[in-house]
């Protein structure tokens, strides 16, 4: 008799330490998680402003879009693989020029109505330099020229420009250097022959790294102005598109 007494008891606390561990489980289960930390906000991008540019002539804009989509592209032709067949020295020159011909295309559609170099006072000496690449863009003047006639000085520069504006656009108007455009072309603003000429002594001067790797050059073609030698190089066919006044002598 005591023995089935222990057995109910032992039977009836087990009984209950199950249900006390049922009752447990469920609280925790209907217990609501704890929310997961949202990662911290990003910080608002600022506004982007976006300048209009305002041009008057409708025609005028969709031209300048039109030209500088088309240089883009031009500019974006890149160099053949190894592997690949080369296009050519032929191709290449031309791709050189339609690309001058379209940055001159752009140049006159931005600056139209402007005037032209002879359409304004020669500047002085001094700033020369700021004159020639606001209003002859195919010349590339870096080096201080010496006192001279402001106005012969200038003549010469835009006779440079003229001959540029020339050879690189409308495909080879003119085909020959700048000493054969004075003689042959009967251009307004042509030099005297006599001015352009060639020193036998071929000095050497610092260069644009893009008319030569190494930085200097021989560059015996020069404009007598007065008493004074404007060393140029031709690069109007070349990587530049320009005349550059690269010494004095």
């Amino acid at each position: 008799m005591r023995l089935l007494q222990t057995l109910v008891a032992f039977v009836s606390g087990a009984v209950a330490a199950i249900m006390w561990l049922e009752r447990q489980t469920s609280s925790d289960r209907a217990r609501p998680a704890a929310p997961e930390e949202s990662p911290p906000a990003s910080p608002p991008e600022p506004e982007r402003v976006v300048e209009e540019v305002v041009v008057a002539d409708p025609e005028q804009a969709a031209r300048i879009e039109e030209l500088e989509a088309e240089l883009a592209e031009q500019r974006a032709q890149r160099t053949p693989e190894p592997s690949e067949s080369h296009p050519g020295v032929d191709a290449i020159r031309a791709a050189r020029m339609h690309a001058l011909e379209l940055e001159r295309q752009l140049s006159q559609n931005h600056h139209d109505g402007g005037p032209r170099w002879f359409e304004i006072d020669p500047p002085p000496v001094e700033d020369v330099i700021d004159a020639v690449a606001e209003h002859l863009p195919l010349v590339a003047l870096r080096v201080q020229p010496d006192p001279v006639n402001p106005g012969e000085l200038w003549r010469a520069l835009g006779a440079m420009q003229e001959f540029a504006e020339a050879s690189g656009g409308a495909w080879f108007e003119f085909d020959g250097d700048f000493a054969g455009w004075c003689r042959a072309s009967g251009h307004p603003h042509a030099l005297d022959p006599e001015q352009v000429g060639e020193d036998e002594e071929r000095p050497e001067f610092r260069v644009d790294p893009r008319l030569n790797r190494s930085g200097r050059m021989a560059v015996p073609t020069y404009v007598e102005v007065e008493v004074l030698r404007l060393h140029y190089v031709d690069d109007i066919a070349g990587e530049t598109g320009r005349i550059h006044i690269v010494g004095l002598g």
